[in-house]
């Protein structure tokens, strides 16, 4: 009898009796708009569901004032500042790239690199690179206190040839390997590194993928992004932003005030598969370093763009929302084609530094 009655109940039960621990374990893999709409079916999934729904910590828009020797933060969840002096050492260094809340440094026309947390003021100075003709790509792939880290540096010196160098804690030297491969054009730094690789991105929307561990470059036969029958041949070209989330890799591209066009990477059907949304992300763009969040502060946008530029009198940044298909504030005036080079970015913060900003 006993028997009877536990199967007749583990045949009544529904998806409202999971356990609480399975429960939760599924709420925290689900992006918001899941969370939300699942947090709506009952009392226990609702529980659930707000129990994991943590609120992302934003990015820090970092910008230089020209005349000073100093940096500011700009917090978009608040609208709050904060100024910093710059150590002595790097006065007169410009920002190369950004990852995990460290800043890739150099003078113009140099190749001493110096890696800077503006956070802690610590900085580690990397090996003297001889580079007679500069670099064309940089990044690295996360902070210098991992064992982990990667500095990368690329140029395509003639064609058909591609020089990279890499640099990781504990080396007294780069290491440099010459590669046969057409990656011509790459004079914008769309570098991302996602899922232990750096993904590079060309003028010509050629992609390339270096692997760090097995030291391999392989140009990736992905046909470029589809360009919108509105848009001219230059400008779409230029005004692209490309940024890694939890392995994927997405693109966006601008065209002045017309529509951003969101683009994510296929590598199973070798596509850029065009987005009508961006969903529950809310992706923070510059050019030297991009950042994804999905929890993001009330009185944010969510499926929006954050851009490095400040409107309204210092009360928000340039944003746009795909959910009202519009810019805020509506004209701005700015075409990021044409932005030969920017000081403002998007950087990553210690938990709880923004509080001060």
């Amino acid at each position: 009898m006993s028997m009877e009655i536990a199967k007749e109940k583990a045949e009544n039960q529904t998806w409202r009796d999971l356990p609480l621990e399975l429960l939760i374990s599924v709420m925290t893999n689900l992006e918001i708009q899941d969370n939300v709409r699942a947090s709506a079916v009952c009392k226990p999934w609702y529980e659930a569901a707000v129990s994991v729904r943590i609120t992302d910590q934003p990015p820090g828009l970092m910008y230089f004032p020209k005349s000073k020797n100093s940096y500011e933060f700009y917090n978009p969840s608040n609208s709050k500042r904060h100024t910093k002096e710059l150590p002595n050492s790097l006065a007169g260094s410009k920002v190369r790239y950004s990852k995990d809340g460290w800043l890739l440094m150099s003078k113009n026309l140099s190749t001493d690199f110096v890696l800077f947390n503006p956070f802690t003021m610590d900085f580690v100075v990397l090996p003297y690179l001889e580079l007679w003709h500069g670099y064309q790509l940089v990044g690295f792939s996360c902070a210098p206190t991992s064992s982990d880290c990667v500095v990368l540096t690329i140029k395509d010196y003639d064609p058909g040839h591609v020089t990279i160098r890499t640099w990781s804690p504990g080396e007294t030297t780069w290491t440099s390997m010459q590669v046969s491969s057409q990656f011509l054009d790459a004079k914008r730094n769309y570098v991302v590194f996602s899922n232990g690789f750096f993904y590079c991105l060309n003028l010509r929307n050629n992609l390339a993928v270096f692997d760090p561990s097995l030291r391999t470059w392989n140009v990736l036969d992905v046909p470029p992004p589809v360009c919108p029958d509105h848009i001219d041949d230059e400008s779409w070209y230029e005004g692209k932003f490309m940024v890694g989330y939890k392995g994927d890799v997405f693109l966006i591209c601008t065209f002045g005030n017309a529509e951003p066009s969101a683009f994510k990477l296929d590598l199973t059907r070798d596509v850029w598969e065009k987005k009508e949304n961006i969903g529950s992300l809310t992706i923070f763009v510059s050019t030297n370093s991009c950042e994804t969040r999905t929890y993001v502060h009330e009185g944010m946008l969510r499926n929006s763009i954050y851009f490095p530029k400040i409107c309204d009198n210092g009360n928000r940044c340039l944003t746009y929302s795909f959910d009202e298909g519009r810019y805020h504030p509506g004209e701005h005036n700015v075409n990021w084609g044409k932005q030969r080079s920017s000081q403002s970015i998007w950087i990553r913060p210690p938990e709880n530094a923004l509080e001060l900003v």
